[in-house]
């Protein structure tokens, strides 16, 4: 109990802030105390360390009771009997140190150093007498014994606060250890009266009304950061939102806003990096990354869209919309980052579900947008939720016989090979993966196999294998939002040939001769330019031959 104690009172005497306690609790040893950390950290000095443990010593000792015998039980009864007559005599009696102003804003001054020791407790009749208040479980049980104390000097009062220090518990590392998911399962819809979107923002805003606002500009991304302003991404582009800046307060604000918006059990600890799906209620889903720097935290939210985009909507070339009508087969969905991939893939699962009796289960990480089959059944499932790794979830849904299976997103070569079994099993398997041209994202897919069973590897891809869509969202001319310049194609017997010699660097050249089975980035890009949606430089900068753009580069 002596680390609750010297917590409680350096936080309650405002000698350290709370953010502080929580910041440095996990480095406490057998060896050292939470003040003995501190005092190493250069954050306490040694004299007030001594004088605070002087205090928490005297109070320990004072609060064992004897074991055993009527002497001790009189001994121990002592002080309480004399707590009301020492109140009483107290209030005529001049206070023997300076009452703490009820109106003051700034802890008092530490005064200077002593080379006395702690001063020995004064008769129990002139002892004022404090209530140590009950405390969480990681504080000990709660108490309301009364127990005398003695004032010591420099600290404005001899009281502990009730201190919340979140910790990692042992059952959290059991059940990390045995692979145990969390025992909620709910995903949080953000279903509710829709809240209204302030014109302009101020950081004391609500994590609700800053995501109102988001979503009325079409904001894609929002960045809240100590001591800056709050920064979104608006096509593709960041721009300042509000006046002032944030404090570090505001973050914690909104991270109270955050917990309550999680609803698979994970609870957030000072100084572990987390990134979670939550729903508020009134504005939708989100995608929060929560990154921290020593105690204080970084916020980048996604915005996840309330409506669904129909995938006539996407203006993928007109073969794409092909896929959506196979029983059976792999379809690769690749790109960038933030380039849509999710957003391209349930709109074909809600095109699927729109026009066929399908069951569809999706492996996502995390669970983005909540989908709906009006026609059959569907079934979201989050790894580390639900299941415990993107191959227990391709798993069950081969037991379950899922018609249609969505994979977000690819990690290892073991799920892509899984996926393939499915495919060849009967399902039709949508797949998001990394890549920024058909001929890198094949290459590396084979490369990441071993020599001895890459043979093997490339037959069953380009037997398995009906289609690739590699995306980029471009934005449009004066941020008028962003365009969609796709790669594509259909594997057609050249294509999959190719594959199955290992030979993908003639890929674009078939792409190009397959005219209504295939597209390249090139042309996609030349068309947006042409159309106007683009400029030049911007077809340069994503162009796998760049010198076909070349003329649009602003000169240096």
């Amino acid at each position: 109990m002596r680390n609750q104690y010297i917590a409680k009172v350096l936080v309650h005497n405002k000698v350290v802030t709370e953010d502080v306690i929580k910041a440095h609790w996990g480095k406490i040893t057998d060896s050292m105390d939470i003040g003995q950390v501190l005092v190493k950290a250069g954050i306490l000095k040694e004299s007030m360390y001594a004088k605070v443990l002087a205090f928490v010593q005297n109070l320990e000792a004072k609060n064992a009771k004897p074991a055993g015998g009527s002497a001790a039980s009189a001994s121990a009864g002592a002080p309480a009997s004399s707590t009301a007559s020492t109140s009483a005599s107290s209030a005529s009696k001049p206070a023997s140190t300076p009452a703490v102003s009820a109106t003051a804003a700034k802890p008092a001054p530490i005064p200077a150093p002593v080379a006395k020791t702690a001063p020995a407790a004064p008769p129990p009749e002139e002892e004022p007498a404090i209530r140590i208040e009950g405390n969480s479980s990681l504080y000990g049980e709660a108490s309301s014994s009364v127990v005398v104390t003695e004032k010591v000097a420099g600290l404005e009062m001899t009281s502990m606060a009730n201190v919340q220090v979140p910790v990692e518990s042992e059952v959290d590392d059991k059940e990390t250890e045995e692979g145990e998911l969390p025992s909620q399962f709910a995903v949080a819809t953000g279903d509710g009266e829709a809240v209204e979107a302030p014109d302009v923002l101020h950081p004391i805003m609500s994590l609700a009304k800053i995501i109102a606002y988001a979503r009325k500009f079409n904001v894609t991304d929002i960045y809240l950061y100590a001591g800056r302003q709050i920064v979104m991404r608006q096509s593709g582009n960041l721009f300042v939102a509000s006046e002032k800046v944030l404090e570090k307060t505001h973050l914690m604000d909104r991270l109270s806003e955050i917990a309550s918006g999680i609803t698979d059990g994970y609870k957030m600890v000072v100084g572990r990096n987390f990134s979670r799906t939550i729903g508020l209620p009134g504005v939708g889903r989100a995608r929060v990354s929560v990154t921290w720097n020593d105690v204080t935290p970084s916020i980048s939210i996604r915005i996840i869209p309330m409506e669904s985009i129909a995938l006539e909507s996407l203006y993928l070339p007109e073969f794409c919309n092909q896929f959506a009508s196979l029983n059976n087969g792999l379809v690769l969905i690749a790109g960038p980052s933030e380039s849509g991939r999710s957003t391209t893939m349930t709109a074909f699962a809600e095109c699927i579900a729109a026009n066929r009796q399908v069951f569809i289960q999706t492996v996502e990480k995390p669970i983005e947008r909540l989908l709906v089959n009006p026609n059959g059944s569907i079934a979201q499932r989050e790894v580390g939720l639900h299941v415990h790794s993107g191959i227990a979830g391709i798993e069950l849904a081969i037991r379950t016989g899922a018609d249609v299976i969505l994979f977000d997103h690819l990690e290892t070569m073991d799920e892509l090979s899984l996926l393939m079994q499915a495919s060849n099993a009967g399902a039709l398997v949508f797949a998001v993966a990394s890549g920024t041209n058909i001929h890198a994202l094949l290459s590396r897919l084979l490369m990441s196999v071993p020599s001895d069973n890459r043979n093997a590897f490339a037959c069953s891809l380009a037997d398995q294998l009906k289609g690739v869509i590699v995306q980029h969202l471009i934005p449009v001319v004066d941020n008028q939002g962003l365009v969609l310049a796709t790669e594509a194609m259909k594997v057609t017997s050249t294509i999959a040939g190719m594959i199955r010699k290992g030979d993908v660097s003639q890929i674009v050249s078939a792409i190009t001769g397959q005219k209504d089975q295939g597209i390249t980035l090139d042309e996609s890009l030349q068309m947006c330019v042409d159309s106007g949606y683009i400029e030049g430089i911007e077809a340069w900068k994503r162009a796998n031959d760049s010198r076909r753009f070349a003329s649009y580069r602003k000169a240096k």
